[in-house]
């Protein structure tokens, strides 16, 4: 990901023009080892006569995309309880195709994205939103012509648990696709993390980046909350109300933000956020969570937010206690019915092949110990690839004893971006909790040869 064109003067670049050298992951602060972002090669560069403008550089959009990735990754492995008892037993979960290529085939322009989260907007009705995205208004395969955005969103219909007609929403600059969601001004960007409605209006949590000398080649700067009050209006038409998250910090030892995920209850919206220290080591992540009543989202106000510490509910921002360690910055919570549990879906340290459930019988916890629900075949594809973002979308499920949990996968590689088309897109699977044994394993339609 780099500058929003609309940001600076420059027009985005397309993966056919020359790439800069990456930075080696391995160069993050604390005990992380990866392979090299390895930059594509063989692309032409810019012919005679060009603009005299550099353009976006979809190597470093990779980067920190991949970065940001990492960024999870720094969570650890900490999975120590606070006495909780809720476990799992042998959940099921088996791949959904027809999902998968309902997202491949919906729009030739829209070529992939990750950060894949939900926000129902009515019954039947559901919002998407997606982090960095492929575009190429030309709709041509392989993503050679195509840029990266930000963010973008998509409508879609919903019956009887089939995925229906599906349209994905960004905006038309002048220098080509742009974010439905930018940052106010400078050189920044915003990445969605969740959403709900409340009250009728459409609350949306961001962190805003901004670009930095770091080995990431970003740094986080903002919490930002948008509500927008007119949902059922089409996206383009959807006025915007900005507001900076007061409990945002951000310090040499790590951020804490709020809205990794939201769970809304009656009379109440619960807004999970994550505190860093990476002092600590590798586990350095922690869940926190905060909750206000719906009358605080119209108008906006941040002082009527709650925070859960341990003697209970207060205004202690300080005195947040911890859910649970090593939690992730793509994750969800929401209510299981047929088990009368919470349950928080997310990826093991946030970039594993494992996919992972905990169980509490409150919002605040205590939190069970984690439960694998699914392996991701697709990081055994090569070297390079790997897996994250694990969450629930607990509207698609067709009775109280299932989720549908969507997952990234991805490459370092940007020619594998280019080059192998099963990557990059949201990929289901349907969780059964009433099954008797575990399942994971390839798709049929993806098994090795």
């Amino acid at each position: 990901m780099s500058v929003p064109a609309s940001l600076h003067p420059e027009r985005p670049r397309t993966a056919r023009e020359p790439l800069r050298p990456e930075h080696r992951a391995s160069d993050l602060p604390g005990p992380l080892t990866a392979r090299k972002l390895e930059p594509s090669s063989g692309f032409p560069g810019r012919g005679p006569g060009s603009p005299p403008r550099r353009r976006r550089n979809p190597s470093r959009c990779l980067r920190l995309t991949l970065g940001f990735s990492l960024l999870v990754l720094l969570c650890g492995c900490l999975l120590g309880e606070h006495g909780a008892e809720q476990v799992l037993s042998h959940p099921r979960a088996t791949p959904l195709p027809a999902w998968d290529q309902a997202f491949r085939t919906a729009d030739p322009r829209w070529q992939g994205a990750d950060s894949v989260s939900t926000v129902p907007l009515s019954p039947g009705k559901n919002l998407w939103l997606f982090g960095d995205t492929w575009v190429d208004p030309q709709g041509l395969p392989g993503r050679k012509q195509a840029v990266i955005i930000r963010n973008s969103v998509a409508l879609q219909e919903i019956s009887g648990g089939r995925p229906g007609r599906i349209r994905f929403y960004w905006k038309e600059g002048p220098a080509g696709p742009e974010e439905l969601f930018r940052a106010e001004a400078g050189p920044a960007w915003l990445w969605p993390l969740s959403g709900v409605r409340v009250a009728g209006a459409l609350c949306l949590f961001f962190i805003r980046l901004i670009p930095s000398d770091n080995a990431l080649g970003f740094e986080l700067h903002g919490n930002v909350l948008i509500r927008i009050p007119n949902p059922d209006d089409p996206p383009g038409q959807w006025r915007q109300e900005r507001h900076e998250i007061p409990f945002f910090r951000h310090g040499p030892n790590g951020d804490r933000f709020f809205g990794v995920a939201c769970l809304a209850q009656p009379g109440t919206l619960y807004a999970y956020g994550v505190r860093e220290d990476w002092s600590r080591g590798p586990e350095g992540r922690s869940l926190l969570l905060a909750r206000a009543p719906p009358a605080a989202f119209d108008p906006m106000d941040f002082a009527a937010w709650e925070f859960f510490g341990a003697d209970g509910w207060s205004q202690g921002l300080e005195e947040t206690t911890i859910l649970f360690e090593g939690a992730a910055t793509e994750m969800s919570v929401s209510f299981l019915p047929g088990v009368n549990r919470f349950v928080a879906v997310y990826t093991h340290c946030g970039l594993s092949p494992a996919v992972l459930a905990r169980l509490a019988a409150a919002p605040q916890g205590p939190w069970g110990p984690p439960t694998t629900l699914w392996e991701c075949p697709e990081a055994s594809w090569g070297r390079d690839y790997f897996c994250y973002a694990g969450k629930a979308h607990p509207e698609l499920a067709l009775s109280g004893n299932e989720l549908v949990i969507t997952y990234a996968a991805n490459s370092y590689k940007l020619d594998d971006h280019l080059n192998d088309p099963r990557i990059y897109w949201p990929r289901f699977l349907r969780v059964d909790f009433s099954s008797a044994g575990p399942h994971h394993g390839p798709r049929e339609e993806e098994k090795p040869g």
